[in-house]
C-alpha cells in the first residue's frame, strides 16, 4: 500500500435530507463551508428508506439482491459479499465503526471491521459522548477507514435548548440539524490532516405535521387498512395529500406520511453526499446517482482498486457522470410484513413504483411536471413503462432469515 493513501471517514447521519443540507431550511455554516471544498452529489438516492438495508448498500456497493439485508429484521449480510471494511482492510487500512440504532452485530455489518463499537442512541453528539467520539477518532491508527453513524436527527428529535428557536429552523428537525452542524465541525477537528471525509445520509425523512392529532388519526386508519387489511388506499391518500399540501412547514412532504421506511418518495430517498479531502476537487454532480455509488467513489478517491461486480460506480471524475437509474425500496418495520414492501425505479425524469407482492396497479410519476409526486400519470406508450420496469435488478430479492433483533427494534420505537 502506498504510504500516501489518505485516511477515510464516512459520517452517515441517520434521516439526513438533501434539501436541508443544500437549502435554507436549517442554519448550517459548517456544512455550507464543507460543501465549498467538496465533491457534491445533489441527486443521490438511497437504496432503501430504512436504515439497515441502505447502510448495507452503502458499505458494499450492491443492492439488496446481492448483499442480503432485506429489511430491519431480515438478513443477514451475505457471506460472499465484501464490505467497506474488507476492501479497505485488504489494502492495509485499520478499519473501525462507531454505530447505533439497528446496526447491531446480528445484521452481519460488523464483518471485517477491526473495531466495531455499538452505542445506545442516547449517546449523542448533544451530550457527553461528543468527547468520547472525538477521542476515538483522534486515536485511530493510521491509515484508517472508519464509519461513523449518527442518530441526532432520528425521531424522537431532541433539540438542544440553545437552538430551539425560529432562526435555526421552522421544525424541530431543522433546529436539531443546526445544532448538529456545529458539533460536526468540532468533531472533525480531531481528524489528522490528509483525511478524506464523506458526509452522507442513510435515507431521508418526512418531518411536517408530525404531532398533529388529525394527521396521526388519519395515518393510523390508513395503516390499519393498507398494511393490515391489504386495502389499496393510495387513491384516497393521494387526494388527501393534494388537498392538504400547504399544511405545515414549507418543506417537501406529504401530509399523511411520517418518518421513513413506508414509501419511496423523493423526500424519503434523496440523500446528501459530500466528499472532501486530498485529491478531491470541488465539483457538483447534478446527475441522478445512487447510494451504491458511494463505496466505489471512496475506493477510487483513496487509490484503492475498485472491483468488478458492484452495482454502483465511482463518481470520479465528476465531469464524466451521467444520469444513472436509481433503484429504491420501502421495507420499513411499520409496514409489518413483506407483502407491503414497495420498490421504485427513478430514471429519465420519471419514477415507476410498484408493490411486487400486492395485486395493486403500479404507478408512474412525471417528476418534471409533478416534483411533489402527488399526481400519478398514465403513459400512453406501454413500451416506455416496460423500459423503466426493466431497470429493476435481474436477480431475485431472496427470502433471507429473520434476525433476532426484536428487542432492539422495540427499544428504538420500531415495534
Amino acid at each position: 500500500m502506498s504510504v500516501d493513501r489518505p485516511n477515510v471517514l464516512v459520517v452517515c447521519v441517520d434521516c439526513l435530507r438533501q434539501d436541508h443540507v443544500a437549502g435554507p431550511a436549517a442554519d448550517t455554516p459548517f456544512l455550507d463551508s464543507f460543501r465549498e471544498s467538496a465533491l457534491t452529489a445533489t441527486e443521490m438516492y438511497a437504496a432503501a428508506t430504512t436504515t439497515s438495508p441502505c447502510v448495507a448498500s452503502l458499505l458494499t456497493g450492491t443492492d439488496a439482491e446481492q448483499h442480503g439485508i432485506l429489511s430491519l429484521d431480515v438478513g443477514p449480510l451475505a457471506d460472499d459479499v465484501p464490505t467497506f471494511a474488507g476492501r479497505f482492510g485488504d489494502a492495509g487500512y485499520h478499519t473501525a465503526a462507531l454505530v447505533t440504532g439497528p446496526l447491531v452485530a446480528e445484521t452481519g455489518l460488523d464483518r471485517g471491521f477491526d473495531d466495531y463499537r455499538y452505542r445506545e442512541p442516547e449517546a449523542s453528539l448533544f451530550g457527553p459522548w461528543r468527547e468520547t467520539a472525538r477521542d476515538r477518532l483522534a486515536a485511530l491508527p493510521e491509515p484508517f477507514a472508519a464509519y461513523l453513524h449518527l442518530w441526532e436527527l432520528h425521531e424522537d428529535v431532541h433539540v438542544p435548548p440553545a437552538f430551539d428557536e425560529p432562526r435555526y429552523g421552522e421544525t424541530p428537525y431543522a433546529r436539531a440539524l443546526s445544532a448538529l452542524d456545529r458539533e460536526l465541525g468540532r468533531l472533525l477537528e480531531a481528524l489528522p490532516d490528509g483525511t478524506l471525509v464523506a458526509v452522507h445520509g442513510d435515507h431521508g425523512e418526512s418531518i411536517t405535521n408530525r404531532h398533529s392529532p388529525l394527521r396521526l388519526g388519519l395515518k393510523s386508519l390508513r395503516d390499519a387498512l393498507k398494511y393490515y387489511g391489504g386495502v389499496d388506499t393510495r387513491g384516497p391518500v393521494r387526494r388527501l395529500n393534494r388537498a392538504l399540501a400547504d399544511r405545515g412547514a414549507d418543506v417537501a412532504d406529504h401530509y399523511l406520511e411520517n418518518g421513513h421506511g413506508e414509501n419511496v418518495f423523493d423526500f424519503a430517498a434523496n440523500v446528501p453526499f459530500l466528499l472532501s479531502g486530498p485529491g478531491v476537487e470541488p465539483a457538483t454532480v447534478d446527475a441522478t446517482t445512487r447510494q451504491v455509488d458511494v463505496l466505489p467513489t471512496l475506493l477510487s478517491a483513496a487509490d484503492v482498486d475498485v472491483p468488478d461486480g458492484l452495482d454502483g460506480a465511482s463518481l470520479l471524475p465528476p465531469g464524466a457522470v451521467d444520469d444513472r437509474p436509481a433503484y429504491v425500496r420501502a421495507c420499513g418495520a411499520s409496514m409489518r410484513r413483506r407483502a407491503n414492501w414497495a420498490r421504485a425505479v427513478r430514471a429519465d425524469g420519471r419514477k415507476y413504483v410498484e408493490y411486487p407482492d400486492r395485486a395493486w396497479p403500479a404507478v408512474l410519476y412525471d417528476l418534471e411536471a409533478d416534483p411533489g409526486e402527488l399526481d400519478p400519470v398514465v403513459d400512453p406508450d406501454p413500451e416506455r413503462v416496460a423500459a423503466l420496469r426493466r431497470r429493476f435488478p435481474d436477480a431475485e430479492l431472496g427470502e433471507g432469515d429473520r434476525l433476532d433483533v426484536d428487542d432492539r427494534l422495540r427499544a428504538l420505537g420500531y415495534r
